[in-house]
């Protein structure tokens, strides 16, 4: 059952756990404080993992679900079977009552404001990453083929988009279950930014479970979760949410850096924050000595905030500096040797850095052949950079190596591209593009993101840090537009440690590209030509 729930120890067992239903759950920790044994498929209490990866208990064979593996039955004398089968059909009326209660909350609530509910749903959930999670026996999805919500593998006018049809049907002819998998929604993204859905994947909602979510992020934020006393379930979750979004964004405006932690296995994303606040010396000491060399900052530095000076120095002396050779400019060298120093400081297999190719699209009412919204893929680049170990496991295969360099280089350009319109703050223009995603807000340290992410398995991208980086431009925030990332394909999993010292670094680099802005760089390098000719 651990090597189930923990996907062969691609998850932590608590997160496993936490897609079971109540009555799952209540069952698994009775089988195995009673050590019971797991025998073969005998047609009755079958343990089985669905095609989603989630464990699910059968007291009946014929209700195994389509696409469902079987991993045995569970033995037992009578007396323990018919104890366990009464605790499990009251923890299921629990749950159904609770079910019961958050679908009779929508049925009082204005039409108008259900309605407002979805279509905030619906259009959260087309922007973002892959959703999944549970709702008593069923699942919600807009990933691959298991899809029934929107997103990049449905449309909205798709068949089968659970959404839509709500959208069609009266509240009161709703299941159960959509109905609660609309309201905990909801109160989930009230509570904090989109990516709080995110934090729900791979799990069973529940109210218990989304105020249990909520109470860890207040006392996370520092504070403690509103007396609510015997209110009913809809009006706690809301004080709950209302009080969690607030204490959020007091913690912001105060300068915590929250990041998340993704688990590949299932999509889960949980947020942290990184403490003590983040300063110069968490970049690692081989960048800053490289940054010492070429903008004089002294490595004992304290916080990345007081290199803007150096660095606008430094931007005048790049902007007027003869291109080194293999490169069409000295910026654009200074980024590959940040990179190649960066990827082996951290003992990463590459380090890389997306952006944009020129300005002249940024520019507030940029029209004509840059208009924003008419750029490609190309127009954007992404700096890649191997460490020697990750070259060298190509061995005499170089046409492999830049094969592989040249795909991740892509796959960022494309992320650039896609963040664009939420960047500049066009997603509401028409003509316009529908095809984005929210441009990302936070850093965050994947674990196992080979398990699904189609690049990540064609190129075993195991572990990824990732930090989006904003700056400021024409009068306005630009967040999103460049970031930093580190990956490994093999060895250890990226630690916290790792990651402070790429939010240190990539601030640094936030620093470089914001000195450079006001000189408004063409960056010409970073595309397959390029790779060919400097790493082939």
């Amino acid at each position: 059952m651990r090597t189930v729930l923990t996907l062969d120890g691609r998850l932590p067992e608590a997160v496993g756990r936490a897609a079971l239903t109540g009555a799952d759950r209540l069952l698994v920790r009775e089988i195995s404080a009673r050590a019971l044994r797991l025998g073969p498929d005998s047609g009755s209490d079958l343990l089985v993992v669905e095609r989603t990866g989630r464990l699910r208990f059968l007291w009946d064979a014929s209700d195994v679900p389509a696409g469902s593996h079987v991993v045995g039955s569970v033995v037992t004398d009578e007396p323990t079977r018919t104890e366990l089968y009464r605790r499990y059909q009251d923890r299921q009326a629990v749950e159904e009552a609770d079910r019961a209660e958050l679908h009779k909350y929508l049925m009082g609530r204005p039409r108008g404001e259900v309605q407002k509910d979805l279509e905030r749903i619906s259009h959260t959930l087309l922007h973002m990453a892959p959703v999944q999670v549970y709702v008593g026996a069923k699942f919600f999805s807009n990933l691959g083929k298991t899809s029934n919500l929107p997103g990049k593998s449905m449309s909205p006018a798709a068949d089968g988009n659970v959404i839509a049809g709500l959208h069609a049907t009266p509240v009161a002819e709703w299941p159960d279950e959509e109905a609660a998998f609309v309201a905990l929604s909801a109160f989930l993204l009230s509570s904090g930014t989109q990516a709080r859905l995110e934090e729900a994947n791979g799990t069973h909602l529940t109210s218990a479970a989304v105020a249990a979510l909520m109470t860890e992020r207040i006392r996370g934020y520092g504070g403690e979760p509103p007396d609510t006393g015997e209110t009913a379930t809809a009006a706690r979750l809301t004080s709950l949410a209302e009080h969690c979004a607030a204490l959020r964004r007091a913690r912001l405006r105060n300068g915590t850096v929250f990041y998340r932690l993704i688990h590949g296995a299932n999509l889960n994303k949980t947020e942290h924050q990184l403490r003590p606040a983040v300063g110069y010396p968490d970049a690692p000491l081989p960048l800053r000595a490289l940054l010492e060399r070429e903008a004089g900052i002294a490595t004992d530095t304290a916080t990345v905030e007081e290199t803007a000076p150096a660095f606008e120095e430094l931007g005048e002396t790049l902007h007027a500096a003869p291109a080194p050779r293999g490169f069409s400019s000295a910026y654009e060298a200074l980024l590959t040797r940040f990179m190649t120093t960066l990827a082996e400081a951290t003992a990463s297999d590459v380090a890389m850095g997306r952006g944009p190719r020129s300005f002249a699209p940024l520019d507030p009412g940029s029209s004509g052949p840059d208009d924003p919204l008419a750029l490609r893929t190309g127009d954007f680049f992404c700096c890649v950079a191997p460490s020697t170990a990750f070259t060298q496991s190509f061995g005499e295969d170089r046409a492999g190596l830049v094969r592989t360099l040249s795909a991740y280089s892509a796959r960022m350009r494309f992320n650039t591209w896609h963040y664009l319109p939420h960047t500049l703050g066009i997603t509401d223009r028409v003509p316009g593009r529908d095809d984005w995603f929210f441009a990302p807000a936070m850093p965050d340290v994947t674990h196992h993101s080979d398990q699904h992410h189609t690049g990540h398995v064609s190129f075993n991208v195991r572990f990824a840090i990732r930090v989006p980086l904003g700056i400021d431009h024409a009068g306005r925030r630009l967040p999103g537009l460049y970031d930093l990332r580190l990956m490994r394909a093999t060895g250890e999993r990226y630690t916290t440690d790792d990651l402070r010292a790429a939010v240190a670094s990539g601030g640094v680099l936030a620093a470089l590209h914001q000195a450079m802005s006001r000189h408004r760089p063409t960056v010409r390098d970073f595309g397959n030509p390029w790779f060919r000719a400097f790493y082939g």
